[in-house]
């Protein structure tokens, strides 16, 4: 049973998206958000302290994006939490609201009727068509460029070394450790682009949030999050050692934690003149902006891991 429902999720979700353009429902900008981040960087634990409040909801990796865009929205979504043994919440269950299950625009504009803040989480698996983050930078941008966006970050090896476990678990094997580390600088590099050419699109780190962070949301997402900051629980966080790592994986998680403690300084300062740089070749290195810095090093450091290839088997 599990297995045949299995191979219908993934006909659903590998089914290509249809040539005609999708119709963003008529919602004011301000009312949509979108959560972003690396597989298990933190999106969901946001996702659910934003879903505790009655003004949201947020769906759980919905992917619009990649959704087909016909009717039965509903029964796609819920079908694919219940493969992945979801509890019925607002993040992982779509209502019955709407007679004869259309699509998901069409959930959304009715949600928008009954919450402030609606939308969904997005998460970043490691193994992708190598265009799959230039398709949702489009889709985005084209449907939703005014919307509103918060991406995670968390340290890198519990990212890293957090994916591959629940890959493990849920499918018996992993992705490997250099594409578990390709999407989290993917990420990073994603995030650089949304944040110089959409115009309401910030960050958050996982070890940094606190009752003082969901303030800031509360006035800027103009939603009451009274309890959300009861979520983050220190003790149900797993840590993470670099112990049985091989020299060459280790030395890779060092220096992308190298570039995660610069994004999470820059993140706490805000990020300075980010028009300034266009080019990564500037005859004096000591020009590039911060955020022009952390962009070329992202690049270089892609540059240097397995691009993706194929859809995640998660």
């Amino acid at each position: 049973m599990r297995a045949s429902l299995g191979r219908a999720v993934r006909r659903v979700l590998l089914q290509p998206r249809p040539a005609k353009p999708v119709v963003a429902p008529h919602i004011a900008a301000e009312r949509v958000l979108f959560i972003i981040g690396a597989a298990r960087s933190g999106t969901t634990i946001l996702q659910n302290a934003l879903n505790d409040s009655p003004d949201v909801y947020l769906l759980g990796e919905a992917n619009f994006h990649k959704d087909p865009g016909t009717p039965g929205f509903a029964a796609r979504f819920n079908a694919v939490h219940r493969y992945w043994s979801n509890q019925e919440t607002k993040s992982s269950f779509c209502p019955p609201i709407l007679p004869d299950d259309p699509c998901w625009q069409h959930y959304l504009l009715q949600l928008a009727r009954t919450h402030r803040l609606v939308g969904e989480k997005v998460a970043i698996n490691p193994m992708r068509p190598p265009e799959a983050l230039d398709q949702l930078y489009a889709f985005q941008c084209q449907h939703f460029f005014s919307s509103r966006y918060v991406f995670t970050f968390r340290d890198p090896l519990a990212t890293i070394l957090s994916t591959r476990d629940l890959q493990e678990l849920l499918i018996g094997r992993n992705d490997g450790l250099p594409a578990i580390m390709r999407s989290y600088v993917d990420t990073i590099r994603l995030f650089v682009r949304m944040l110089r050419t959409l115009p309401n699109v910030r960050a958050l780190c996982h070890e940094d949030v606190n009752r003082e962070t969901f303030d800031r949301l509360e006035i800027w997402l103009g939603v009451t999050l009274s309890d959300a900051h009861l979520y983050y629980d220190s003790a149900r966080v797993r840590r993470y050692t670099e112990a049985g790592l091989d020299d060459e994986t280790q030395a890779c998680v060092a220096t992308l934690r190298a570039l995660y403690d610069r994004l999470r300084h820059e993140l706490r300062t805000g990020f300075a003149l980010p028009q300034l740089d266009q080019n990564n070749g500037h005859l004096n290195p000591g020009h590039l902006t911060p955020l022009g810095r952390l962009s070329r090093d992202a690049d270089a450091i892609a540059a240097g891991l397995p691009a993706p290839s194929t859809f995640s088997s998660q």
